[in-house]
């Protein structure tokens, strides 16, 4: 065979061993990956995915590097997700009862049955989500869902140290809108002034909210009883853009 060949020739081999693995591949798929269960750590959703190999299928873990390194953003993603191929949902969920059931349970082993979840009474604003709306609609928009979940959660308000905070950045939000009103009018100065103020909104965040935001996880899980933040941030912006074009206009 000429030398000049040879190239030609493993490239076409590779090419079809290529093609032939993805006929493979295709043949095996088993529909997409739909959401099985939803855990508060990685560690619990690993767990769970050892479970379901072990039951013969082919899970898979999503979320769980983003909740391991920024365990406040546990809320907003929604939890750590198994997933398994939709063929295969009904087998997964069967294994999954299985396992609370105590079927892998060890002889001799001796295994309390996981705490369930309480119940809440009110539905509850997400304290990660309205952090982050507090970028743009101003960290007094925070710090006042920050007061009604305390209040839903029987905390008092959340006590006198969440009214200081709430007094604090509403002075804080005043002067920054005044001083980007004085450099640079408009009717967006107040969204302006909310980006302006990002490092107190997350300091704010991390002393006061977060802490909030975890009680509500341990305590009610991934999937308690929301109230959606739509409207109300809606509501807001458009407060906010109303105040910014009378500002502008005006003084």
């Amino acid at each position: 065979m000429p030398s000049a060949c040879r190239p030609v020739l493993a490239k076409l081999a590779t090419t079809s061993r290529r093609e032939a693995g993805m006929t493979e591949q295709t043949s095996d798929y088993l529909g997409d990956y739909t959401r099985v269960a939803t855990c508060a750590t990685p560690t619990e959703a690993h767990l769970l995915k050892g479970v379901l190999e072990a039951a013969g299928l082919a899970p898979h873990v999503a979320d769980a590097n983003i909740v391991q390194a920024n365990s406040w953003l546990t809320q907003a993603v929604g939890g750590v997700r198994v997933l398994v191929p939709a063929q295969q949902v009904e087998a997964a969920h069967e294994a999954i009862a299985e396992f609370q059931a105590g079927a892998y349970q060890l002889p001799g082993e001796e295994s309390a049955a996981p705490k369930p979840y309480a119940q809440s009474p009110v539905p509850l604003f997400s304290i990660d989500r309205a952090a982050l709306l507090s970028f743009i609609l101003t960290p007094v928009f925070g710090a006042v869902i920050h007061l009604v979940n305390g209040k839903r959660l029987g905390q008092g308000g959340s006590g006198i140290g969440a009214w200081l905070w709430l007094a604090l950045l509403a002075a804080a939000s005043i002067a920054a809108i005044v001083a980007v009103q004085r450099a640079d009018p408009g009717p967006f100065i107040v969204f302006r002034a909310s980006m302006a103020m990002c490092f107190l909104t997350a300091v704010w965040y991390f002393v006061v909210a977060y802490a909030q935001s975890k009680h509500i996880f341990a305590t009610f899980g991934p999937k308690y009883r929301r109230q959606g933040l739509g409207k109300p941030a809606l509501l807001v912006a458009l407060g906010l853009l109303a105040s910014g074009w009378v500002i502008s206009e005006f003084m």
